[in-house]
């Protein structure tokens, strides 16, 4: 009896959402923002879709995700990531940002809902990472590249769905054969830990290596810190109207913030001082001590990435749009 009430609240949920926006797409662009799980992207949304005129797209390519499946006609994540399924994916982003693709519409009794709406933005934490180019070419998009640290990522993480996807399936094409089997190396025998910051490796490294000069790329930690410098580059990069709503937004916390620890969550909802910006942003050390640190932080090493290093909490540059800001060394506690 349960199961068939659930399925009755959804089907009439997907219908409500269908039929409760009208999307005709003004000419401004779109937004894509690409990053990984838990790195600050629904709040990061959340302040895009604040603008007049924005409906959210929330993971369009997250298997997972009720309706995706069905409406990119592929049912595994190896699927997802074969170069045979580009036009696939091609023709399901352009019928999202048409307004032609309505199942992903956001509920009426959400925050920032609107009826009429004229541009996207799409938060893709799954899938896509060797694409982003050309979707945002293919949609009339605008590429925002948010990361965070990827031990504070991977605690956060429940599961990494794609890991051995990413392997397996054509995108392994962007890996050589060395680092193909590093990873497998670290698949096999690996801590959860090493696997999440190698999970974290493979989905940003390829678009790290292809960066393009007109992507807005960022960190959660100056998000958090230091956002000015973000905010003004958002408000000029992606033609945003109204700047004094991104400024409001930043003291109001993301839907996410069910997903995370009491702790967290109440330093969340309270007023946001100096002191807890720093502890947001450092606290996943009082998880893990300096020996699992420095393993972990040798993963990103081998993939020749160097935004983030062993021993600092803060990405390094060129990963700021503001001044680089300092974190205190590792307490001896």
């Amino acid at each position: 009896m349960a199961l068939g009430v659930n399925s009755v609240r959804k089907s009439l949920s997907l219908m409500l959402r269908t039929v409760s926006n009208w999307h005709r797409p003004s000419g401004l662009p779109n937004v894509f923002v690409f990053t990984t799980p838990r790195s600050g992207s629904t709040w990061l949304m959340e302040l895009i879709q604040s603008q007049p005129g924005f409906k959210c797209c929330s993971e369009p390519l997250d298997l997972r995700v009720e309706g995706v499946s069905e409406n990119l006609g592929l049912d595994s994540w190896e699927d997802l990531y074969q170069d045979e399924s580009w036009p696939q994916v091609k023709a399901y982003f352009e019928g999202l940002c048409s307004g032609r693709i309505k199942f992903l519409n956001q509920s009426p009794f959400i925050p920032f809902y609107r009826p009429y709406t004229k541009r996207l933005v799409a938060k893709v934490l799954h899938g896509g990472e060797a694409q982003i180019e050309r979707l945002s070419q293919s949609c009339g998009a605008r590429v925002v590249f948010l990361l965070r640290h990827p031990i504070a990522v991977s605690l956060s993480r429940v599961e990494t769905p794609r890991l051995e996807a990413f392997l397996r399936s054509d995108y392994r094409k962007n890996f050589s054969q060395e680092e193909q089997d590093f990873a497998w190396d670290i698949i096999r025998s690996g801590s959860d830990l090493q696997k999440g910051v190698l999970d974290w490796c493979l989905q940003n490294a390829v678009p790290l290596r292809n960066l393009e000069r007109e992507w807005i790329v960022i960190s959660y930690e100056e998000l958090v810190l230091a956002p000015e410098p973000i905010l003004s580059r958002l408000t000029t990069g992606l033609d945003l109207e109204s700047p004094s709503r991104l400024y409001n937004g930043l003291s109001r916390p993301s839907e996410t913030v069910r997903k995370s620890d009491q702790l967290t969550a109440d330093v969340l909802n309270a007023p946001m001082e100096e002191s807890k910006k720093w502890w947001l942003v450092g606290k996943w050390r009082e998880k893990v001590d300096e020996d699992s640190e420095r393993k972990a932080m040798r993963i990103l090493e081998y993939f020749k990435i160097d935004l983030y290093r062993f021993g600092d909490i803060l990405p390094h540059s060129p990963l700021w749009v503001g001044q680089e800001l300092k974190a205190p060394p590792r307490s001896e506690s």
